[in-house]
């Protein structure tokens, strides 16, 4: 097989550690490893995969991803494709653009209306994929198109099409693979944007624990619009007033982190992997941590809240090779 993949993507490698390609630094090896370096080494890898029926993963900025300790049996795409132009309001990008790069370029150009982003990691494929947001805004509100590999072919969908929800996109849902977007912001006061971007750089840097390996959120927060809770039994056991209730959830969201903080839950510890203490919504890699400490670690989460709360948490991450 290597050698037929050889012919089409010559630049492949074999058992290529995933540790150094993940903010987890958690992973088994990948059997095959491509780097693809724009959108045509992209789709020419994806092609490869469907014709030798070759199970693939594509790897983005290596965030909100856990891989298994065994790794990848089949070949992992790493999406180095990171061009993006600016015209008027709108931003072109190739799906491995950095998220940062590109914020701080629309400043420069003058536009607004995605400073929520300041700080998040990741790349413009990944954070549309998943409709990363943050302060009850999300990639759905600025995304007006992509590009998606899908049936071996490259396809436009429009926003609508991509039926976007919490944490949530269509390319969720079907076997494809996203190449590129169209975001369209406005223009106004970038002053107030540039304020707004440091102040939540500042805040993440105060809350979350960068200093540390992880990949972001474990578990989505719970969406109160459309999951059903017993409102005065989750108070009842987190032991917590209207007024606390109201202002935890005043985005509509149970935070997962205010939840594993009434709980007592910071700090929780498997293997190499805890439950972060500076921001109960992390796992973070403490050491040497194994995948399989991660995996351990939340069904103990999710059992705990299951049976004090009665919510069934669920996962933000991706679980790759499992």
């Amino acid at each position: 097989m290597l050698f037929k993949l050889k012919e089409k993507l010559p630049e492949i490698k074999e058992n290529e550690p995933l540790v150094p390609h993940t903010t987890y630094k958690i992973g088994g090896p990948a059997k095959y490893f491509f780097e693809a370096k724009n959108n045509s080494d992209l789709i020419k890898a994806l092609r490869a995969a469907d014709q030798f029926k070759l199970k693939y993963f594509v790897l983005g900025g290596g965030s909100n991803i856990l891989f298994s300790d065994n790794g990848f049996d089949g070949l992992v795409i790493k999406q180095s494709n990171d061009d993006f132009e600016i015209k008027g309001n709108k931003i072109f990008a190739e799906s491995g653009a950095d998220v940062q790069k590109v914020l701080m370029a629309t400043l420069d150009a003058g536009l607004i209306g995605w400073s929520w982003a300041g700080g998040l990691p990741g790349t413009i494929g990944g954070a549309i994929r998943g409709n990363a947001g943050a302060y009850g805004k999300g990639m759905s509100d600025i995304t007006e198109s992509t590009e998606l590999y899908y049936q071996g072919k490259v396809q436009f969908f429009s926003r609508e099409q991509m039926k976007f929800s919490y944490r949530h996109s269509i390319a969720k849902i079907i076997p494809c693979v996203l190449i590129a977007a169209v975001l369209k912001l406005e223009k106004g006061d970038v002053i107030k944007d540039r304020a707004q971007v440091k102040d939540y750089i500042d805040y993440r840097i105060r809350t979350q624990p960068l200093d540390c390996p992880n990949v972001g959120c474990i578990f989505k927060n719970i969406d109160l619009t459309k999951i059903q809770v017993d409102k005065e039994r989750i108070k009842k056991k987190l032991d917590i007033t209207e007024v606390e209730w109201q202002k935890a959830t005043k985005y509509n969201k149970l935070p997962v982190s205010f939840i594993f903080e009434k709980m007592n839950l910071k700090g929780k510890t498997m293997g190499g992997a805890q439950v972060s203490e500076k921001h109960g919504a992390f796992i973070i890699n403490i050491g040497k941590a194994k995948a399989e400490h991660v995996v351990m670690l939340m069904s103990d989460l999710k059992m705990r809240v299951r049976n004090e709360l009665g919510i069934a948490l669920e996962e933000e991450i991706e679980l790759v090779g499992f």
